[in-house]
């Protein structure tokens, strides 16, 4: 329906085959996998496969996240 990012929250107990059966199964819903952190991962896949993902083993929370709309602030240092 709506191809949209999200974030997937890990639990701690998982294990890195886990990891990568998730990976796997984005990707052959055809996900994008955009970040692996620690226990989250930012992908971006379409929002029909919402509850698959949910559904997943060692899955502690899939949630919608939105990188438009904010401006950076560009820090110059001055030297003196």
């Amino acid at each position: 329906m709506v191809f949209e990012t999200y974030l997937i929250s890990l639990n701690d107990s998982i294990s890195p085959t886990e990891v990568e059966h998730i990976l796997k199964t984005l990707t052959s819903l055809g996900g994008n996998v955009n970040m692996v952190v620690k226990r989250s991962i930012i992908a971006s896949f379409d929002s029909a496969h919402l509850d698959i993902i949910r559904k997943k083993p060692g899955v502690k929370l899939v949630g919608g996240i939105n990188f438009k709309g904010r401006k950076v602030r560009k820090i110059v240092k001055r030297e003196s």
